[in-house]
């Protein structure tokens, strides 16, 4: 039967998640990461979590969005350009500076949910699979991904 962790299975649950890291090579992940995580949520993985714009003669044109979890590795969210801009090429400069700045960060890897796969294949970045029906029905994305190291 599932049910909501409470207070008394805490510490076997953190056991559970502690032997389960060690299997996966992750032992950094100890009693008190799982300790935080589970009074916390998945919140605590979340390294950073940053909005940029892009800029076109003083003019707010873009927005483009960076989740970065504790593995080093980030989302691109929320890659957007005013219609009026669009196919000029911004959204490519502005996804092209953003992988520059998470490699001067030395993230390991870079993925996006998408519904235009061009311009992430063009930046190497690679499919990876496709989640149906997502946000919406009849909206299905895909994932892309690029590792940076």
């Amino acid at each position: 039967m599932l049910q909501s962790l409470t207070e008394k299975e805490r510490t076997r649950v953190v056991d559970i998640l502690v032997n389960y890291w060690k299997e996966r090579g992750m032992p950094q992940y100890g009693v008190k990461w799982a300790e935080d995580y589970l009074m916390n949520g998945h919140k605590k993985e979340v390294k950073r979590d940053e909005f940029f714009v892009y800029n076109v003669d003083d003019e707010v044109i873009g927005t483009i969005s960076l989740v970065t979890d504790v593995s080093d590795v980030a989302e691109i969210r929320d890659m957007v350009v005013k219609p009026e801009y669009r196919g000029k090429g911004y959204g490519k400069k502005m996804l092209n500076e953003l992988i520059k700045l998470a490699k001067e960060r030395h993230l390991r890897k870079l993925f996006a949910l998408t519904k235009i796969e061009g311009i992430f294949k063009s930046a190497g970045f690679e499919k990876e699979g496709v989640l149906k029906n997502h946000f919406t029905e009849g909206e299905d994305l895909i994932i892309m991904s690029k590792f940076l190291q």
